[in-house]
Formats: structure tokens, C-alpha cells, sequence
């Protein structure tokens, strides 16, 4: 796939864009070479239309992800090739990389091939094809390529495709990846060309991880009843697919596993903790469903292998055998010293004595310094450790407080204050905190900020003015406050 002449490093930028090159034997089209410079994420970064924190979200980037930045819009914007246009992202948390991975070229989005194509392990001819995907076929593009190669999610699996086989709009007669049929005759290295009805081939079998995309049939309907972390695996420590809104309707598949329950949220398939769903008296299919043992409050096993019981006696049924740290519903129930939690969809009993209202599994931090920081949940916590990390400046925390006249976010272990040293003359220090919060909002689980009598909502993607409260702590001028999700949802 060589070109007929070699480009020279002293080539222009517009004689780049009009031509491809080939780097390490793999033909990169125009568009991988059009930018300056490759820049990382240093954390939760957002794609924006234009260079401000109010301008609309394109995408949000996560640590390490790499894009393509063609200049400076601004000594705190750099611009960004993004979906075939120009966007822009916050300087400050951007790093420039000599990474040669995959880059992230435009939003995740649902396309459909446009010819029969190999399915493969990676972004290279010499990858193995697992499959070959019939014309039509539905795949989800993350958004990030490499070379000519698209990175595509089938069967919740990361693959990649020949990105010329992908039409920007999906289709309605477009069919399910499990459709796709493999060849048994073709070779390994054929090549992809830009002829629609080409049929690349490979001796390859399909592997087991390419399996039908079909999202589950529901068993039930359901609202939640609070905020809830839609987990891709049933755990604490999975990774989170966003948040459930209290009052949100969801489909429940019927599947339970220690303390969640899996259900489809806005076409996403996820764990979220059992009890803080309402079922619906009849199910998606009109057949009658049974509800669900109803949650009152959350706590965490504080020692090693502690056995769940199916009745509140020590000769009862061994249920589960329980690690420290895991996460548990309680029902409210209690009785000979148990206390009664929801597991795998029923209620089973635990020694009370082995809960704990905070987690003290092996991830905690340990002492942070102080009973304020200490009485934080997991969040705060985390935050706190890479605030004094990424800002050594900062001296001084506050965490959890008995009481607040605002809100319930101090009380409960779900807000810092990080107090600015010379505030007066250091607006600048507070205002890179404020920004780094937002910049990494989704990864520290982040729900509000208040800076300088000013409110940024993450939600709502910008700030608002605050009334005056009187002195400058009440305004928050001497500290940047941040406000923290449920860490046990």
C-alpha cells in the first residue's frame, strides 16, 4: 500500500491534507495527518464547539485519550480537529504526546457498513479477522481511529473495521452484527479498496466474543427511586455507564446479582444497586411481576469473609460467603443481632456487627489527617488525595461537619472545601481548581461547585451567580467547595 513518492518531513500542512502517507507500512489518509501535534487528555476532557465553558459538549474525552490539535485558539483553548470540523478543548488539561495509538476523530455515533468487511483484533491488515460482517450491518463507532482503521463496539467488544466500509448514517435495513457471515476460503491479507462491493476475506473462524448485540428482553418495568450509578458489571468498583435519574423508567431484565439488579437505561444495559427500584404491577409483556424488597440505606462489610445467612440465626442456610468492602442494601429489618439485606434479588441476614455506614475496604486512602476528612465517603476522599497531589499549594481541607445551613452534602460525607491561600491575591489558584473539577467531573463523580459566589452545576454545564450571604467564607471567596454523588450507589 506504499505511495508512488515519498513525502518529505519539510512538506507544508496543505500539501499533507492534499495527499496520504505511509508511515510504518499502513496508508494514513488526509484526515489522520491534518493536525500539528497530538495532545493527551489528563483527565475527563470536553470537545467543545466553540473556546468557552458554556459552549455545547461535542464529547468528553477520558485520561489519555489523544486527539488531534491543529493550534491555539487562546492561552487557555487549543483547537481541535474534531468530526471533520474544528473544536476545542481546555488547554490546561490537554499534554502533548508522542503516543502513536488510536485518536479520537469524532463522536461516538451508531453507523452501518456499506460492503461486506473484516471484523478484526486490531488496526492492521496483519490483525486477525474474527469475522466477516454482511453489508448493512449495524456497529457502534467509539469515535477513535487509527490509521485507516475505525474502532467499532460489537457484542461489547472493541474492534476494528476498515473505516471506507462505514457509512456515516445507519440504516433502517441495516442487521445485527450476530448475522454477519464468515468466509471459509479467503485470504488473510486482502486488501480493502474503495470499491463498495469489494469483499474482503479471511480464513478466519469467528470468535465467541462476537455474539448478537440484541439488548435484553424486559421482564419488567421499573422507576428508580433515587440516583443510582448505572455499573457495567454488578460491583462497586466497575465502570460507571452515568447516572439514573430519581424518577427515571427502566426495563429490568429479570437478572439478579448480589446486591443489583441489571437493567436497560437509554439503550445501555447496566447494574444498578437492587432496592431503590420501583417495579411496575405488570411487566413489559403483560405478565403480572413481583416487586422487589424495598432498600432503606446502603453499608459495607468491615471484615473478611463474613457469611450471609437465609434467616437471622447463625444455623440457618449459608447464603454467601462475604469480602471485605462489599457494598450491601439494607431492608430496615433486624432481628438477633442481624440486619436484613437484599442479595441477588431476596432478602437474606447479616451479623449486624459487621456493617459499617463507611467503606473500609482495601481501596480507602486510610487517614487523611483529620476526623472531617476521615468521616468523607470514598469520593470526597479520592478527591481529596489527588487535590493535595495535583495542587501542593492547597494546605487546607475541610470535609464533614455536623451540620450546614445549605445543604445535606457536609453532613453526609459528600463535600470539601478547599480553602485558597491568600485568597484575595490568588484568584487565579482557585479558579484552576474550580476548572479541574469540571474538566475531570465525571471520572471524580463530581455534582456541583460553588467558587466565588458562583454555582457550577455539572449538569447544567455552566455557572450562575449566587445571592450574597454576608462574609466572604459564606460567598465562598476564600474556598472552592465541591459537592460529590452518593458514593455507595
Amino acid at each position: 500500500m506504499a505511495l508512488a513518492s515519498t513525502l518529505r518531513v519539510g512538506l507544508t500542512l496543505s500539501a499533507v491534507t492534499a495527499m496520504a502517507v505511509t508511515v510504518c507500512g499502513v496508508a494514513l489518509g488526509a484526515q489522520a495527518e491534518a493536525a500539528t501535534s497530538r495532545y493527551a487528555a489528563t483527565g475527563a476532557l470536553n470537545v467543545r464547539s466553540q473556546p468557552s465553558t458554556t459552549a455545547k459538549i461535542l464529547a468528553e474525552l477520558k485520561r489519555g485519550d489523544v486527539i488531534a490539535v491543529t493550534g491555539q485558539a487562546s492561552e487557555d483553548w487549543l483547537k481541535v480537529k474534531f468530526d471533520g470540523s474544528t473544536a476545542y478543548v481546555y488547554a490546561q488539561f490537554a499534554k502533548k504526546t508522542t503516543s502513536k495509538g488510536p485518536v479520537v476523530t469524532g463522536p461516538k455515533a451508531a453507523k452501518v457498513t456499506n460492503a461486506r468487511v473484516n471484523l478484526r483484533t486490531a488496526a492492521s491488515l496483519k490483525s486477525k479477522v474474527l469475522k466477516v460482517l454482511k453489508k448493512g450491518t449495524a456497529v457502534t463507532a467509539t469515535g477513535r481511529t487509527k490509521g485507516d482503521f475505525t474502532e467499532v463496539k460489537i457484542s461489547g467488544k472493541l474492534r476494528w473495521l476498515a473505516t471506507q466500509f462505514l457509512s456515516a448514517k445507519t440504516s433502517s435495513s441495516a442487521t445485527s452484527s450476530a448475522s454477519a457471515t464468515p468466509t471459509a476460503t479467503a485470504t488473510a491479507t486482502a486488501t480493502p479498496t474503495a470499491t463498495a462491493t469489494a469483499t474482503p476475506t479471511a480464513t478466519a473462524t469467528p470468535t465467541a466474543s462476537a455474539t448478537s448485540t440484541q439488548t435484553p428482553a424486559a421482564a419488567a418495568d421499573a422507576t428508580s427511586t433515587a440516583i443510582l450509578t448505572l455499573r457495567q458489571e454488578a460491583s462497586v468498583t466497575s465502570t460507571s455507564l452515568g447516572n439514573v435519574p430519581a424518577g427515571a423508567a427502566v426495563s429490568m431484565t429479570g437478572t439478579h446479582t448480589g446486591s443489583y439488579s441489571q437493567v436497560v437505561y437509554n439503550q445501555q444495559t447496566g447494574w444498578v444497586l437492587t432496592g431503590y427500584l420501583k417495579v411496575a404491577a405488570t411487566s413489559a409483556n403483560g405478565l403480572a411481576t413481583t416487586a422487589l424488597p424495598v432498600a432503606t440505606g446502603k453499608r459495607y462489610v468491615n471484615a473478611s469473609s463474613v457469611n450471609m445467612r437465609s434467616l437471622p440465626d447463625a444455623e440457618s442456610a449459608k447464603v454467601a460467603t462475604l469480602d471485605k468492602g462489599t457494598l450491601l442494601t439494607i431492608t430496615g429489618a433486624a432481628q438477633n443481632s442481624y440486619s436484613g439485606v437484599i442479595w441477588d434479588g431476596k432478602v437474606a441476614w447479616v451479623y449486624t456487627q459487621y456493617l459499617s455506614q463507611t467503606n473500609v475496604s482495601a481501596d480507602d486512602p486510610g487517614d487523611l489527617g483529620s476526623t472531617t476528612l476521615n468521616r468523607l465517603q470514598p469520593y470526597g476522599k479520592a478527591a481529596v488525595v489527588e487535590v493535595r497531589a495535583m495542587f501542593p499549594q492547597i494546605k487546607t481541607i475541610g470535609g464533614w461537619r455536623a451540620s450546614s445551613a445549605y445543604s445535606s452534602d457536609h453532613p453526609n460525607g459528600r463535600a470539601i472545601d478547599i480553602m485558597i491561600p491568600n485568597y484575595k491575591t490568588n484568584k487565579a489558584l482557585g479558579d484552576a481548581i474550580a476548572a479541574y473539577m469540571i474538566a475531570n467531573a465525571e471520572r471524580l463523580h463530581v455534582k456541583y461547585i460553588i467558587w466565588r459566589q458562583r454555582n457550577y452545576t455539572i449538569s447544567r454545564g455552566r455557572w450562575l451567580a449566587m445571592a450574597d450571604r454576608g462574609s466572604d467564607t459564606q460567598n465562598h471567596m476564600d474556598h472552592v467547595h465541591v459537592s460529590f454523588f452518593d458514593s455507595s450507589s
